[in-house]
């Protein structure tokens, strides 16, 4: 099992291998929203079946997102003991760096996203819902609206309709509300810059981040951050897709 989390290096930081679900649990409480890459065959040693439930708190699995790693895919989405994977990897297909960090990536601090997504159910259009899900999922790199459409199973030219017919924002800027929170919530967690963080997350310059972020939440790093950082984000964004 292995467990990644951020540091002073990067977004990203080292892996940590545990041998156990105790010692995973303690990775847990000590890095909140760190993932971990789970063989689903995990267990302590000389018991296959022991469940981690007798060391971790609730605390450690809930802010744990695990990705489920193996050769064959799932038959249900929950390990042994209930806890859901967040995400799922091939062995020997997905094992290409690119897609595990992108994995990961989206992984980090999940739980605000889906905290996020729940708000945006409570309150927004379902269509709008599953634009901006779809668009967080593009998030980690550029996102093409062309891309974002076809994710969505439209043309383009449906997804600019459908937007203008629910009265939200246009695609591109779901996009960049989409962008913007995703490296503001990396920052946060890890504790780094948000430009470098948006340059990890391809943006080509710190400036060309601060214009996008400049444009759809006005201010600068400074303001931003005392005006509440990534809950100043996710307040926009319900106020944006969700207007009262």
């Amino acid at each position: 099992m292995a467990h990644r989390m951020g540091d002073s290096r990067g977004v990203i930081g080292p892996v940590v291998f545990v041998g156990s679900w105790k010692e995973l649990s303690e990775q847990g409480d000590r890095h909140p929203g760190s993932p971990a890459l789970v063989d689903p065959s995990f267990g302590e040693v000389g018991d296959l079946q022991a469940a981690p439930s007798p060391w971790a708190s609730e605390y450690s699995w809930y802010s744990t997102p695990l990705i489920h790693y193996a050769r064959t895919w799932p038959g249900a989405a929950p390990t042994e003991t209930g806890h859901p994977y967040t995400a799922f990897l091939r062995a020997g297909v997905d094992d290409d760096l690119d897609t595990m960090d992108a994995t990961i990536l989206r992984c980090i601090d999940v739980g605000r996203v889906h905290r996020l997504l729940e708000r945006l159910r409570r309150c927004a259009h379902p269509f709008t819902q599953r634009v901006f899900l779809h668009a967080v999922n593009l998030a980690i790199g550029p996102v093409a609206i062309p891309v974002l459409a076809d994710s969505l199973g439209l043309e383009e030219r449906a997804l600019q309709r459908h937007s203008a017919v629910h009265k939200i924002p246009r695609p591109n800027a779901i996009v960049a509300l989409a962008r913007i929170f995703t490296v503001e919530r990396l920052a946060a967690w890890s504790g780094q810059p948000s430009g470098s963080v948006a340059l990890t997350l391809g943006f080509s310059a710190k400036s060309n981040y601060r214009r996008v972020r400049r444009r759809h939440l006005g201010g600068t790093s400074t303001t931003i951050l005392q005006r509440g950082g990534a809950r100043l984000v996710e307040e926009t964004i319900v106020q944006r897709l969700a207007p009262s």
